[in-house]
């Protein structure tokens, strides 16, 4: 899979502008504040229907504008094409593929499979247990068809249940909704324990790739609930406390997954630039593991790819991008830093004033 066209109007600084990618190495260049993150963000809210920056559509707006709108045309590994569409304006979102509107905006997703590194995907993997267990179910999400089935099927009892916990009039349906939060809840951990068991080969190759040192990495999956019992005796011994509350303490909804370093927390224990290594490499292990399950490819989009990096680990991520069939866009400040006699192909965009030249 790659993008091969990209059309944006209105999005930030950009009022209309057409690319034409390359399949493998993209380089954004230009000046700070110049726009290169935005265009990672046109891509990303075109295969995600928002932004990696702001959860505001209204912000992504051009001064003046009413409307934004991001296309693209992709090739699939069969010589497919593939049109994608979204459009934000008063009315609301629209999204079509093929020209057909779509009542989903993960279906963008299907198509257009994301990952994306910036210069916060490490505070953000540390700070946040949402982030680390998302990480598990794009995997998930990509790979296991069933799972976006079920993981709606748990949110929506989920709410029910606490809706029911709220309410001082509905004590007997308080327990209505605890049989299939057991079972739902125990699937999307097996989902996630599974994905946790075929991933840590590919994260620990990855690991000896971008570290070059001979570490032991492992990962930690916390269920959200008691190990020791099962979820339905952990929502039995929680009940005062949920009811006094007014929601559900124990289930998936609060796992979390830790990387571990040599036997060690590596948020805790790992050097700065250890563990945004860690974090980078957990991502790319990822997109290893759709290629392996679907044959499919993954777009990278990497902002500022020098932040907090070194020159060795730079180099030593840029050769193992090189050698993944995924396409990837990187912005910096200095293409020099990028060496490009790795890749089968590459072109250089240039950023500057709301334009951009190839």
């Amino acid at each position: 899979m790659s993008l091969i066209s990209l059309a944006i109007q209105n999005i930030r600084v950009y009022e209309c502008i057409d690319l034409e990618p390359s399949p493998h190495l993209n380089l954004v260049s230009g000046a700070n504040a110049s726009g290169k993150t935005t265009l990672l963000e046109a891509i990303h809210l075109l295969g995600t229907g928002r932004s990696f920056r702001t959860a505001q559509a209204e912000q992504l707006r051009r001064n003046g504008s009413s409307s934004l709108s991001v296309s693209g045309k992709l090739t699939t590994d069969h010589d497919e094409n593939i049109r994608l569409g979204l459009t934000h304006s008063a009315d609301g979102r629209r999204v079509s593929i093929n020209g057909i509107e779509q009542k989903q905006v993960s279906s963008l997703a299907l198509h257009l499979p994301l990952q994306v590194i910036s210069p916060d995907t490490h505070y953000e993997f540390q700070q946040n247990a949402k982030h680390r267990r998302g990480l598990l179910d794009w995997g998930l999400f990509h790979v296991e068809p069933d799972f976006p089935i079920l993981w709606t099927r748990y949110q929506r009892v989920l709410h029910q249940r606490n809706a029911a916990l709220k309410s001082r009039d509905q004590h007997k349906a308080r327990h209505a909704w605890d049989d299939e939060l057991v079972e739902t809840g125990e699937k999307l951990q097996a989902a996630r324990m599974r994905q946790t068991g075929q991933l840590l080969p590919l994260y620990q190759l990855c690991c000896q790739e971008l570290l070059g040192e001979k570490h032991r990495v492992d990962l930690d999956l916390n269920p959200g609930w008691d190990g020791a019992r099962s979820f339905g005796e952990c929502l039995q011994r929680d009940w005062a406390r949920d009811n006094a509350r007014g929601f559900t303490h124990s289930g998936p909804q609060r796992a979390d997954l830790e990387i571990l370093l040599d036997g060690q927390i590596s948020k805790r224990n790992a050097s700065h630039g250890q563990h945004k290594l860690l974090v980078v490499a957990l991502r790319l292990a990822q997109i290893r593991y759709l290629l392996e399950c679907r044959g499919a490819g993954c777009c990278l989009l990497i902002d500022d790819l020098a932040a907090e990096l070194d020159a060795e680990h730079r180099a030593r991520l840029v050769r193992f991008l090189a050698s993944q069939s995924i396409q990837v866009f990187i912005t910096t400040t200095e293409p020099s830093f990028i060496d490009r006699d790795y890749w089968p192909s590459h072109k250089t965009f240039h950023v500057e004033h709301g334009t951009v030249t190839s």
